[in-house]
């Protein structure tokens, strides 16, 4: 009986214009992955350069500011970057690149990794955001290209 009651108010209310949220979309993470650029361009030069135009976005999608202190990205080789005091503003991104940046000073939207190498395969690989006691908030698999949104 409760399997035909929501079957029937999910089609009234798609004939009425109005979107039924599933499970997956009721959960949807406060902050997530929303692009990941793995491939930099050209040649792998290990140029500063180079490392710096392989970066991952993260996003806030929610009202309230969410403190990032201690949160983690990882990738499937377990390279870990740990944020250190960093308020993520409602409905805005922060940008982490692999390399060491400018003067090695991040700016409002922009941090650094501070690796000498490549962090991210271009074959494909796993990020995973996780809080400061460990449970994973978000994660973006990806395959073999240059750019994904997740």
């Amino acid at each position: 009986m409760k399997k035909r009651f929501f079957v029937a108010a999910a089609a009234a209310a798609s004939m009425l214009g109005f979107a039924v949220a599933t499970p997956a979309q009721a959960a949807e993470a406060p902050v997530y992955f929303s692009r990941i650029y793995y491939d930099s361009p050209g040649k792998d030069t290990r140029s500063n350069a180079s490392l710096n135009a392989e970066w991952f976005r993260l996003t806030n999608s929610t009202k309230k500011t969410i403190q990032l202190k201690n949160f983690t990205v990882r990738d499937a080789a377990n390279h870990v970057y740990k944020f250190g005091a960093y308020a993520l503003a409602p409905g805005k991104s922060v940008v982490v690149h692999t390399g060491k940046g400018t003067a090695g000073k991040p700016s409002a939207v922009d941090r650094y990794w501070g690796s000498g190498n490549y962090i991210w395969n271009n074959t494909g690989d796993t990020a995973t955001l996780r809080n400061p006691a460990g449970k994973t908030i978000n994660t973006c698999k990806f395959g073999k290209g240059v750019a994904t949104n997740c």
